[in-house]
């Protein structure tokens, strides 16, 4: 886990944005590990940010929120898929899935979209 300041690094070193993915302004940022995001503490929740200084305590790797969705989608969904179910019962183990009311967010779609082309490239 990093913590920077917007714009500290030459734009070619630093891959991370300049943005909050929250709020969108700039400032101290702290950096996912895993994408480009980068996040305001403040703008975390109140679980997320006690996540954050146990990892901190611990200089462990911080996964921002966008990327726990997507591994956690892509997880559910590669379950689903490598199911022994009849084809017929795993689509609508999916269509269950993607059609839950905690999907309803623009974010879930998202994550969906990412997990589901993860899982569509298989394993590496």
């Amino acid at each position: 886990m990093e913590v920077v300041a917007a714009g500290s690094l030459p734009a070619e070193e630093d891959p991370a944005e300049d943005e909050c993915a929250v709020c969108g302004d700039g400032g101290k940022l702290i950096c996912c590990d895993v994408c480009p995001r980068v996040y305001h503490a403040r703008c975390l929740t109140p679980a997320q940010g006690e996540q954050l200084k146990l990892l901190a305590a611990q200089d462990d790797d911080w996964w921002c929120p966008h990327c726990v969705r997507v591994s956690r989608v892509g997880f559910v969904m590669q379950r689903i898929l490598s199911s022994r179910a009849p084809k017929r019962t795993v689509s609508s183990l999916l269509y269950d899935f993607v059609s839950d009311p905690q999907h309803d967010r623009e974010e879930h779609w998202e994550a969906i979209k990412e997990a589901r082309a993860g899982t569509a490239e298989g394993p590496g």
